[in-house]
């Protein structure tokens, strides 16, 4: 491991920082509470999903309670300020079919200038078959908040999870096991295989990205150049495309705090791959990370570009503070073997990677110099002498 700290732009950083976790995770956790209607197959105030949402007494910022235990609906149009529950992601599945081969719709569209909050529920088997076909369970073009939602084995042609043009919040949720098929609209195709922002801000907080898909660039998010990601306390992982940037494609801005991705694969950028749009003037193709891990990811073109961060044309680094990089790209201060386990339940809502007891990630970095107060977990930081480098601390026997 080499050590060697970059601290010019500290201070600037853990003001960022400050904002989007005080500003982001205040909102979105919000406490379970009774449902104002609900929804079931028989017995409950509605049978539909939409039809509990198109009732004239609906009013703006009702919970609606999703009760049946797998409740299969295409094309949900949410146009009101709601709150739909469900008991549980394990416990609760909304469907677009049984067999996501035979869907011929995405679950859910968010419409533009509503505010939508989804929490603990499974959301599966979109694959929409009109146009447009990107955003395979959800197509945001308003504010939306997942809460502890599993976003699983969907098909689109861009964003095979989710496509977002509006403000996207995921939240101790995973996004895993999507597809990025490709289609007809070229600046939406093939990119993408979890999640798509075509425009606006993504963020994710203490969520994981793993084992998605694309065809084109981003096999796990696809940041397209009015975009821009928000990573903090998340994991990206065993993510696959066939171009550019297995784990994260980043045509216009990338903000990592205290992530890992790691174990990614892409024809180049197997981690990380950025490239701005030669705009003058405009913030494009930007990298800013801080305590992150990028390892463990392989590229199938070893003639260009790095396994783990490639910069591609008009690329910039800006905030580069205490990040390791395996293979030593993209200037991190850190390079070497992380010693990571697998993906694993480790605790909290969503898998990840653990130092293993050998890491050279343990108490790596000074108590001041930990930014976010605790792991992906939930789990205090620093738990040791100082902090883990990545989403995960070392669980202290």
């Amino acid at each position: 491991m080499r050590f060697r700290f970059q601290r010019s732009n500290r201070y600037l950083w853990l003001g960022i920082i400050a904002v989007v976790v005080i500003g982001v995770v205040g909102i979105a956790f919000l406490t379970q509470s009774s449902s104002d209607i609900t929804v079931c197959s028989s017995g409950c105030d509605f049978a539909t999903i939409q039809a509990a949402i198109d009732d004239a007494s609906t009013a703006a910022g009702a919970l609606i309670e999703i009760v049946d235990p797998i409740h299969t609906e295409a094309g949900i149009l949410v146009n009101k300020d709601v709150v739909i529950q469900g008991r549980g992601a394990e416990n609760t599945i909304v469907q677009a079919h049984a067999d996501v081969e035979k869907a011929t719709q995405r679950v859910f569209s968010i419409a533009a200038e509503t505010s939508v909050t989804i929490r603990g529920i499974t959301i599966q088997h979109g694959n929409p078959a009109a146009e447009p076909q990107s955003g395979g369970a959800i197509r945001n073009e308003g504010e939306l908040i997942l809460e502890a939602c599993l976003i699983r084995d969907n098909l689109g042609s861009a964003g095979g999870g989710i496509f977002n043009d509006g403000t996207l919040t995921l939240v101790d949720c995973t996004v895993s096991h999507n597809t990025a098929t490709g289609g007809n609209a070229y600046y939406e195709c093939n990119t993408g295989g979890g999640i798509k922002n075509m425009a606006g801000v993504v963020t994710l907080i203490n969520s994981t990205v793993s084992d998605n898909t694309a065809k084109g660039k981003g096999g796990g998010l696809h940041i397209a150049c009015n975009g821009t990601l928000k990573l903090v306390n998340s994991t990206i992982s065993g993510n696959r495309t066939t171009f550019d940037g297995g784990g994260v494609y980043i045509n216009g801005v990338g903000e990592f705090t205290n992530s890992t991705i790691f174990g990614n694969q892409a024809h180049n950028g197997g981690g990380v791959y950025v490239r701005g749009t030669g705009e003058k003037g405009m913030v494009r193709g930007l990298l800013n990370f801080s305590n992150t891990i990028i390892a463990g990811n392989t590229i199938t073109f070893t003639d260009y570009g790095n396994a783990d961060c490639t910069l591609g044309d008009y690329a910039a680094i800006g905030v580069n503070l205490n990040n390791l990089i395996e293979d030593g790209s993209c200037d991190a201060a850190y390079s070497g073997d992380p010693l990571l386990s697998p993906l694993a339940d480790n605790g909290g809502l969503t898998q990840t990677h653990a130092p293993s007891p050998r890491s050279p990630l343990i108490d790596a970095l000074a108590p001041e110099m930990c930014i976010v107060d605790t792991d992906q977990r939930g789990i205090t930081r620093p738990s040791g002498a100082g902090c883990e480098i990545g989403a995960v601390e070392y669980d202290v026997e």
